[in-house]
């Protein structure tokens, strides 16, 4: 029986160690230039991410949980969070649009049919959003990684340095949750045209890539502006607590909120 025992044991510690997590260290550059400050903390378990802003002493700002098919904002100094996904999304839509009907019954006729139009034109503006294969491979540290480009109607947003995940440790891991939090993502902005075009292009990189990037650099009038680096990848067993919310927090509906995401 003890023997038995013994194996069942080693049985368990191996399953437990199978499923360890990630975490992603990242620093940003603002110029070429500047020295790289410590900008982001990524963690990564069981499809489960969390992505830690830092300040400018390296501290905890605020964190975004992925999970459950759902983000979670969280507002450190406020102790607050707000939770979006496909219903809150689109209960926020069906709020704005009454308050506006409301707002609008009490205008002149010509001033109400000019906001009409507006909103019309507005719902539908499209934009082309597209995710190309640079077809040239680069280094990013240790990392060797390939290029790909984001454009927004013709017109480069970013750039990104994907490392493939056999090169990564805990790739799978962390591959598995960026999947998940594309899925999330591309669900949440289907309630919202206005929130499609919001979504940062990361999350649709998210969901084409067998890998992680590296490097993400920013475009603003066809020039880089800034550089966020994976300065470390560490494979390590994370406690269930890093991935919930903080206790004593307080929940702020998502329709009081300045901003979407």
């Amino acid at each position: 029986m003890p023997s038995r025992m013994s194996g069942l044991c080693l049985l368990f510690v191996c399953c437990v160690g199978a499923h360890a997590g990630v975490v992603v260290h990242i620093s940003k550059k603002d110029t070429a230039d500047s020295k790289p400050k410590d900008q982001q903390v990524v963690y990564a378990q069981d499809g489960l991410l969390r992505i830690d802003k830092l300040d400018e002493a390296g501290q905890l700002r605020d964190m975004t949980l992925i999970r459950d098919g759902a983000f979670w904002d969280v507002n450190i100094q406020q102790r607050t969070y707000q939770k979006f996904d496909k219903a809150a999304v689109a209960a926020q839509q069906s709020q704005m649009k009454e308050r506006m009907a409301a707002m609008m019954q009490s205008m002149p006729p010509e001033r109400r049919a000019m906001i009409e139009q507006r909103m019309k034109a507005m719902e539908s503006e499209t934009h082309e959003f597209k995710l190309t294969d640079l077809s040239r491979s680069d280094h990013v540290g240790t990392f060797a990684c390939k290029m790909w480009q984001a454009t927004r109607d013709g017109k480069p947003i970013a750039e990104y340095c994907v490392a493939p995940k056999g090169s990564i440790a805990g790739g799978d891991e962390l591959v598995n949750a960026t999947h998940k939090a594309s899925a999330a993502a591309a669900d949440m902005a289907s309630a919202s045209p206005q929130m499609a075009r919001a979504i940062a292009p990361i999350y649709n990189l998210y969901g084409k890539m067998d890998g992680f990037p590296v490097l993400t650099r920013h475009m603003s009038g066809g020039q880089p502006s800034d550089e966020m680096i994976v300065t470390g990848i560490e494979k390590k067993s994370l406690p269930a607590s890093q991935f919930e919310l903080p206790k004593g927090y307080t929940e702020v509906a998502v329709d009081k909120s300045d901003d979407s995401n």
